[in-house]
Formats: structure tokens, sequence, C-alpha cells
């Protein structure tokens, strides 16, 4: 794994701009604390600094490859303890050589006093904590990021899986009806029989091949939707009449679920004609404001009809792949008055 620091420039920027502070920091200690001059006090803190920030790179290495990310906290102590104690070493040992050489100290550690040689050792030690603290936390983020991906990949799978599901109990509805139709009409009308076969072949080539959280326009939907009704009204005829209004008025960019209006006219078809005893119209009325698609199916029903049994699938199937899709759970409602039975659908438009 490459060291993070190296590995992005804006890292690479900030881990500058950390070890500018510090030398800042031990510069003005060297000016107040041992009463060096400026100068002076700017050089020494800059080798220092420099001379750490080189073998804080090294410390990447260590964080890394240590078990305290992977629950080992003797391990990894023991680990620093020991790559700690050599890198200050190496570090004090090149500092002290190269201040004295340029500044005409004594360039032996050697020859350094205790007290001198142990603030050094302390400052040492604060220099690897801060940096073995900055790759931790560095290793904690990406961790982190990766999980959420990680979530987020997770969450998407799950969104798929449900809505694949919602549709297969969909599908297999609606081929059980137009196979029972078909059925009934190789006895009566076998050449309407095999027009059906054709249009359904078609039907379900369109969604076979088209996914659950695809959107597509509202002319796609429309036209996937006619050939939808050419099957229904082979079993129906003049029983059933479907109009489309304000369609034309919509704009190209409007777009919503590819097959989210199939459930909802068959359930209007389930309820206003197949308890009619006279011819039934279903009218879809189609418009756009505020960005958002609305669309109102509407279907008569007769006062005296027997319910149609049924289990609801259509309409709890439309509300979940809404839920999934939009995270909305209000933009299906209904509304039942004496003679019709209203279902209203909101799509929200993303910006355009």
């Amino acid at each position: 794994m490459i060291n993070p620091i190296l590995k992005s420039r804006d890292h690479l920027l900030v881990y500058g701009l950390f070890w500018l502070l510090l030398i800042i920091i031990h510069t003005m200690l060297l000016h107040w604390g041992q009463q060096i001059v400026w100068s002076l006090a700017l050089i020494e803190a800059t080798i220092y600094g420099i001379g750490f920030a080189s073998v804080g790179l090294s410390i990447w290495f260590i964080v890394r490859f240590t078990g305290l990310t992977d629950g080992s906290l003797w391990n990894a102590l023991m680990s620093h303890l020991a790559a700690g104690a050599l890198l200050i070493f190496l570090w004090l040992a090149t500092s002290y050589f190269i201040t004295g050489y340029l500044l005409g100290y004594d360039s032996s550690i050697r020859q350094a006093s205790i007290v001198d040689l142990w603030w050094r050792i302390a400052l040492g030690t604060i220099y690897y904590l801060l940096v073995s603290l900055v790759y931790y936390l560095l290793i904690f983020y990406e961790n982190y990021k990766e999980k959420q991906i990680r979530e987020i990949e997770m969450q998407s799978t799950l969104k798929e899986t449900e809505l694949s599901m919602l549709k297969a109990q969909i599908n297999p509805h609606f081929i059980f009806n137009s196979l029972n139709s078909i059925s009934s009409l190789t006895l009566t009308r076998p050449e309407d029989a095999h027009e059906m076969i054709v249009k359904l072949s078609s039907f379900l080539r369109y969604t076979i091949g088209h996914s659950e959280t695809e959107l597509v326009s509202l002319r796609q939907e429309i036209e996937t939707i006619q050939l939808y009704l050419e099957i229904e009204k082979l079993r129906f005829g003049k029983k059933l009449e479907v109009n489309f209004e304000g369609a034309e008025s919509i704009p190209e960019s409007a777009k919503l679920p590819n097959l989210i209006l199939q459930p909802l006219i068959e359930n209007a078809i389930k309820y206003g004609v197949y308890e009619s005893t006279a011819a039934s119209t279903i009218s879809v009325q189609i418009s756009y404001s505020d960005k958002h698609l609305q669309i109102e199916i509407t279907n008569s029903i007769e006062d005296d009809a027997v319910a149609h049994k049924g289990k609801g699938i259509g309409l709890k199937n439309v509300r979940g792949r809404l839920q999934l899709i939009y995270e909305s759970a209000d933009l299906l409602k209904t509304h039942k008055e004496k003679s019709q039975y209203k279902v209203q659908l909101t799509i929200p438009q993303q910006d355009q």
C-alpha cells in the first residue's frame, strides 16, 4: 500500500504545512528558551524539522504493518517502541552532525549535554507520536470511506433485488390472465388468439429487456401501454376504451419508471371493465407542473357491481417501486367516489 501522504498532492501539501508550523514553534522555543538569535534558531529548527519530516515518511510502514488496526495492541506498542527508539536515534545523530557542521557546534551526539539530549529526545518522541497519529487517522478515514462505499453498494444491490422481486410478482400475474384469455380465444376466435400471442410476445420482450429502475420518456411508456391495451382489447373488444389526454404538452425530458403505468391500467380494467355490463372508458389525464409529472387514471364503477376479488398486488407493487426509487411514500394516492375510482400518480423530475 502506497504511503497516503505521497499518494495525494493535497496530503503532501498538508504534511508540508504541518511541519512548517512545527518548525516555527521549534524556532520560538529555541529563541525564548535558550536565548538563541532568531536566524540561528530558524536554521537549527529547520534542520531538525526537515530531518524528522523525512524520517516520518518511513513511520507509515510501521503503522501499516503493526497490529493496532487489527486489534493487537501489544504487538503495535512493542513495534512502535523499537522503531521509535531507532528512528529518533538516527534523527538526532544526523541532525546533530548537520547542525554542528553548518553552525560550528560540536557535531558529535556523544558530546551533547544530558539536558540538551533529553529535551531533544522528548521533542523527537512528540514528533513520532504526532506523525503516527496522523497515519492512524488517515487509515481510519480510508476504512470509513470504504465502509460507506460498501454500504451504498449493498443498499443499491438490495434495492435492485427488491425491485426485481416486485416486478417478478407482477409479470406472472399478467401472464396468467393473458394465457387464460388465449385459451378461451383458441376455441371461439383462433385468429384473435394467434394475434394475442404475437402481441404478448412483443410486450414480454420489452419487459425483460428493461431494468426495473430504468427511467423512460412518457412517449415510450405510452407506446408500451398501448401494446398492452391491444392485448386487452382482444379480450374485451369495444367494451374497453382508454383515452390519454395531455401527453402532447409534456416535455420530452420528463421521465418515469418503465412499466409503472401497466399495473395501474390493469387495476382500472379489473375494477372498471370486469364488473361493467356496458362499454367502459378509462381516462388517463397527464399534466406537468413544478418539476412533477402528474398522472390521474379514472375508471367508472357500477354501484351494484359485484366486487372483483383480488389481493391488490398491482397497487402495492407500484407503491413499493416508487418508495425504493424516489424514497417517498405518498406518490400514489387512490380515491373512490360513487361511480368513479381515481388513482393519482406523482413522479418527481430531476433538474434539467
